[in-house]
């Protein structure tokens, strides 16, 4: 299974990236993005065994790399990486190109005849915008550093598949289809809301374990990182029966076949989010996002007690007027798009991908929409094939044919549609 798919999310103890997440304001015709003839200041190029990698900085400072095989088949392979710590520097997260401890994705994609194209983003944290912007103007640089690609496609992980999604809806004239895996594109506000509210119900049923609440995270947290995530392993395995109120309340998943380790590591994980990602995301969005001051929690034992206890935060208009704008995907497609969900997310929910399947349906774009659910737990934990097998039908989608080095055809699902 792709264990650093499975890691994105979480830098520092190591998750997929949805990295940041983010989504864009619904609208009845899509909009593009200018992009400026002139868009990267420096580049250098060197020669590898059976190819050539060119890497150069864009205007946006993001930095950029490209991967250009002797016997290339005309074709680019675009990748939309996931959420990294907005406290790193920004550059290539090499950790996420790979599927597992020795695969390497560029490698893979240029065996197959493909050019392999990434961006770091200009910044980190959330990213989304800055990614839809740096992936447009990469197009460019390619364009003009390695010529016209005959077909472009995007793939997209965790905050990267939201980036994906955005960028099919806003700029498809650039791409001819995508590949967008476990990322929040459904409601990003519900996807926030899901990581606020397990803190507070952390906080009610295991107090005084971290320090700060769902949306004011001090440096303490982060600084020292290591020592509270041992204090939640710790607090968890020390009351299970707490642990199991906050998992029925939030709706978190487990795995059925490992509870144990899979129950800490969902509480793991989950925080991470908030301490890592919250600060970032209130000054991204300008203000706090989090609303549960209306909601009712439901799903374990005690309610009553549970909703009268938990901490109650209220949004700013800012932050959500900001979601709107600029953060909210509207479902209208023009070319194809395949999702790819597990059931088991533990970090974005599989309804994400559910909410983008019903916006879809409404705008009348369910022709160009692919989607998959895979029965294990995990954030973006697939296997090799179930990649390349959802890769051959994104192709397969766009120009009738199977890539060359694709799994036969009646090993590729073609899901629901």
């Amino acid at each position: 299974m792709l264990s650093n798919f499975h890691r994105l999310f979480r830098k520092g103890a190591g998750l997929l990236a949805l990295g940041g997440l983010v989504l864009f304001s619904c609208q009845n015709e899509p909009t593009s993005v200018n992009i400026d003839p002139v868009t990267h200041t420096s580049t250098r190029t060197q020669t590898l065994n059976g190819g050539t990698l060119i890497e150069g900085t864009q205007n946006s400072g993001a930095i950029y790399k490209i991967w250009v095989p002797d016997q290339w088949n005309r074709e680019l392979v675009m990748f939309a990486h996931g959420y990294v710590d907005a406290t790193q520097p920004v550059g290539i997260p090499e950790s996420q190109l790979y599927a597992d401890d020795s695969t390497y994705l560029p490698d893979v994609i240029t065996d197959m005849g493909y050019a392999f194209a990434i961006t770091s983003y200009s910044v980190n944290g959330l990213a989304v915008k800055e990614g839809v912007a740096d992936l447009a103007d990469l197009t460019n640089i390619f364009k003009s550093e390695v010529g016209r690609a005959k077909q472009t496609y995007l793939i997209g992980v965790s905050e990267g598949g939201l980036i994906t999604n955005l960028s099919m809806e806003k700029n498809f004239f650039l791409y001819s289809g995508a590949l967008s895996l476990c990322g929040p594109s459904g409601d990003f506000v519900k996807q926030l809301n899901y990581f606020g509210d397990f803190r507070v119900l952390f906080d009610y049923f295991f107090p005084d374990v971290l320090p700060g609440n769902a949306v004011d995270i001090p440096q303490e947290l982060m600084d020292n990182w290591d020592m509270y995530q041992q204090k939640i392993i710790d607090a968890v395995i020390a009351d299970p029966i707490a642990a199991s109120q906050v998992l029925r309340f939030s709706g978190a998943p487990i795995d059925p076949q490992d509870p144990a380790n899979s129950t800490v590591y969902t509480f793991v994980s989950i925080l991470w989010y908030n301490a890592f990602a919250t600060n970032n995301a209130r000054q991204v969005l300008g203000g706090n996002p989090f609303d549960n001051s209306t909601r009712t929690y439901h799903g374990g034992f005690n309610a009553k007690a549970v909703n009268a206890g938990v901490q109650r935060f209220t949004a700013d208009a800012a932050a959500l007027q900001a979601i709107e704008n600029d953060y909210t995907t509207s479902g209208l497609l023009f070319k194809p798009l395949v999702m790819m969900h597990t059931l088991g997310d533990q970090i974005v929910p599989k309804e994400q991908m559910d909410l983008y399947e019903a916006k879809a349906e409404l705008s009348g774009s369910s022709a160009f929409l692919t989607t998959q659910a895979t029965p294990r737990y995990g954030h973006c934990n697939f296997t090799a094939d179930e990649l390349m097998a959802a890769f051959s039908v994104l192709v397969y989608k766009v120009t009738g044919e199977l890539p060359g080095n694709a799994l036969p055809a009646n090993r590729v699902f073609l899901s629901r549609k």
